[in-house]
């Protein structure tokens, strides 16, 4: 079943579609990171995360895809790679 999620933060809606879960905010050199893989149907996870500099700074949310050659069998391993896409996003910024 595919569902629309709708996220709030700072003011702005953020549309999130399909079937997710979201997990925990974990904190990465001042910014904020959630995992938030997307279920594609069956065994089939893409990973996804939400990342934003938690201290000063009014910048956007950003939303780091997985690429169709990242896509998993389970959340956890698409979480996983997604978590790691995020930090290398932040690293990159630094």
């Amino acid at each position: 079943m595919n569902r629309s999620y709708l996220l709030s933060f700072r003011g702005r809606d953020y549309s999130i579609q399909g079937g997710l879960k979201l997990a925990e905010w974990v904190t990465y050199k001042n910014h904020k990171i959630k995992a938030c893989s997307q279920h594609l149907g069956e065994d089939r996870w893409t990973p996804k995360a939400l990342a934003w500099l938690s201290t000063g700074g009014r910048e956007p949310m950003k939303t780091l895809q997985g690429e169709s050659h990242e896509i998993r069998n389970t959340e956890k391993m698409a979480n996983e790679i997604a978590l790691g896409k995020a930090k290398k996003w932040v690293d990159q910024r630094q």
